[in-house]
């Protein structure tokens, strides 16, 4: 594959991790989530099982992706950061492992794949979590 194909921006990321848990039955998104000094790149919700997901892009940057994955834990059921697949051997499995935080790896044909799940947080606050679900179910950006 040529870099026609490679991930030069995070916003490349976005449509095979949206497509991802779209199939995950995460129907309800939305992008660039405001919470605190810091922007969710992906914020999802199921009402199937009326949990939300949120996710951390990152080319390489796997550490700051980190800092920012448990800070989001606060707002989400559950938490990912997505990367490259290339990127991938460099991020300690391990540390995020401890810290119930999943990891997607993302080909460069676009297909992403899930290299380790992530735990239901314990953290999370039921008033963060419940006006980011109203955003996602009442605001314009419904599911298609």
């Amino acid at each position: 594959m040529g870099d026609k194909n490679s991930f030069n921006k995070e916003s490349l990321l976005l449509k095979p991790v949206a497509d991802y848990f779209r199939r995950k039955s995460f129907r309800w998104q939305r992008e660039e989530l405001p919470f605190y000094e810091h922007r969710v790149d992906l914020y999802g919700f199921s009402r199937v099982n009326e949990l939300t997901v949120a996710v951390e892009l990152k080319l390489y940057k796997w550490q700051r992706a980190f800092e920012q994955a448990i800070l989001y834990q606060l707002c989400a059921d559950y938490v990912y950061i997505a990367m490259p697949v290339k990127s991938i051997g460099r991020v300690d499995i391990d540390l995020l492992k401890t810290h119930g935080i999943g990891l997607l790896a993302i080909w460069n044909s676009g297909r992403c794949r899930k290299i380790l799940g992530s735990e239901q947080s314990t953290v999370v606050c039921d008033n963060y979590k419940d006006i980011y679900v109203d955003i996602l179910t009442n605001g314009e950006e419904n599911t298609w």
